[in-house]
């Protein structure tokens, strides 16, 4: 398992970590993201739709809607689950999204039922001091951990 640790000392930076996320995906990712409200979640999608050539103004918290469907370079699904208790992938139709061609970020995702049998890039975002984050971003399988080391290679 690769886990590579990051850090964010602003809103800009995180979105930053996102888009450079994004440059290196080619469809078909699983990316869930986990950390108390507030912490930065929404944020990084919105960076990660930028890298996926979306406006990032279009990402909006999906917490009413449980879904967003975006259309850029690739799919981005946008998937908020915080209103829900533990649930069933199939219980929400969500297998075509988890499961597609384009790329499923899902907030929340520790509530899925099927969270820990799922191959997926973990992406824990937590509170590191006053104003920083730390972005804790863990490979599921030898794929993510591919994405994980060009992403330190390119970046840091």
């Amino acid at each position: 398992m690769f886990v590579l640790t990051l850090h964010s000392s602003s809103a800009r930076e995180t979105k930053a970590w996102g888009r450079r996320l994004a440059s290196l995906l080619n469809g078909g990712e699983l990316l869930g993201l986990s950390g108390e409200l507030g912490a930065g979640k929404t944020c990084f999608v919105k960076g990660l739709a930028r890298g996926l050539h979306l406006q990032e103004e279009r990402i909006l918290s999906p917490t009413f809607t449980i879904i967003q469907e975006h259309e850029g370079r690739l799919p981005l699904y946008h998937i908020d689950l915080y209103r829900l208790d533990k649930t069933d992938i199939d219980e929400l139709g969500l297998r075509e999204y988890l499961f597609s061609s384009g790329v499923a970020a899902v907030e929340w995702f520790e509530r899925l039922r099927e969270a820990p049998e799922l191959k997926l890039l973990e992406i824990r975002i937590s509170f590191d001091g006053a104003n920083c984050r730390k972005i804790e971003m863990i490979a599921g399988d030898d794929r993510y951990s591919s994405i994980l080391q060009r992403l330190q290679q390119q970046f840091l």
